[in-house]
């Protein structure tokens, strides 16, 4: 298999991430800045391809049924990250390329999390982020390990490939957040928008980690935050508003593909459907070619969300990604449990 390498160095990198943000658009320095940087992020993929491995052996052996899938990060997203992350340079950021693992539980999360910590791999664990014993402030959580791949190929030393382990209901939240952060045209992921929005998540993020045995230690800050949760489930509306915002994705649903490869997927907001272009395991450098083509085609197009993911199968990659096929099903599930735990809202 053919994988593109890095073609420039990390200072050049660092200031093609530089000249994105400060450049002219139609400028000759923002389009080579733009080259640069879809080299260096095409050219994850191959350590990512080898975080994965690590990632899916280590969770088989906690849950056979634990989902594994890969995926780059959108362009949009970067250039976003490097504008509200000034002091971000971009042959540092270590989430360009990513791999997911969602395990039934939290206990489950934890044991592939310290199973991951203590293996022996000639990459190297760079850092760890523990967000489900200190949830992050928009009440995110999950565990996320960043390696730099130290392996044979001389091309990708060093470069960063982030983790990220979830428990299913984590996972629902996470999704959540995204799919309204789509349809809603915010950046609600990254602590922006309505805050009417952000804090029933964060609220409902609370409730979830109680379903899940996670008790909030002061218990009338915990009254408070479910009496807010329910305030804000009526005003925004989510009953309604949340199934409103699901899909139909009938042609992936019935596609015959069946082994593992490579997905483009688009999420056409305006006309409420997804398309996709599937790549065999052995045409990733194609697969990547297209990505940043459509990519491009679709940059100032705020209705179109595109990414590259990878996974086994057409079923695992809409249970890993539920946000590009605007699946909310779990997560209104989970919200009802949660509620109705503790007598639902008045």
């Amino acid at each position: 298999m053919t994988w593109i390498v890095p073609q420039h160095s990390r200072n050049r990198v660092k200031r093609a991430g530089s000249s994105v943000l400060r450049a002219d658009t139609h400028s000759d320095e923002f389009n080579q800045a733009v080259s640069v940087f879809l080299n260096w992020r095409a050219a994850h993929a191959y350590p990512m391809q080898i975080m994965l491995l690590l990632l899916r052996r280590h969770a088989s052996r906690v849950d056979s049924r634990t989902i594994v899938v890969q995926r780059l990060k959108r362009t949009g997203s970067i250039f976003m990250k490097l504008h509200r992350e000034r002091n971000m340079s971009l042959n540092r950021m270590h989430d360009i390329a990513g791999c997911r693992a969602v395990v039934r539980n939290i206990a489950g999360a934890r044991r592939v999390y310290d199973s991951l910590r203590t293996s022996r791999t000639r990459n190297i664990l760079f850092r760890e982020y523990d967000y489900i014993t200190t949830p992050r402030d928009s009440g995110y959580r999950g565990l996320h390990l960043i390696y730099k791949y130290n392996g044979g190929r001389t091309a990708f030393q060093d470069m960063l490939v982030e983790l990220q382990i979830r428990s299913r209901i984590q996972h629902s939240w996470a999704t959540a957040v995204e799919i309204v952060g789509t349809f809603t045209k915010q950046a609600l992921k990254a602590s922006h928008g309505d805050s009417r929005w952000l804090d029933f998540f964060k609220y409902t993020s609370a409730e979830f980690a109680r379903l899940e045995g996670c008790e909030v230690a002061d218990q009338r800050q915990a009254r408070d935050g479910r009496q807010r949760l329910c305030e804000l489930f009526a005003e925004l509306d989510v009953a309604r508003r949340m199934p409103a915002f699901s899909v139909a994705a009938r042609a992936i649903s019935k596609t015959r593909v069946r082994g593992a490869g490579y997905f483009v997927l688009m999420l056409d907001v305006g006309d409420g459907i997804v398309r996709w272009n599937w790549y065999s395991k052995t045409r990733a450098a194609e697969a990547t070619a297209f990505y940043d083509s459509m990519e491009e085609r679709h940059r100032s197009d705020d209705d179109k969300d595109i990414v590259l993911v990878s996974a086994d199968s057409v079923r695992e990659l809409k249970r890993a990604y539920p946000n590009y096929f605007a699946d909310s099903h779990e997560f209104a599930g989970n919200l009802k449990r949660a509620l109705e735990s503790v007598g639902g809202c008045a």
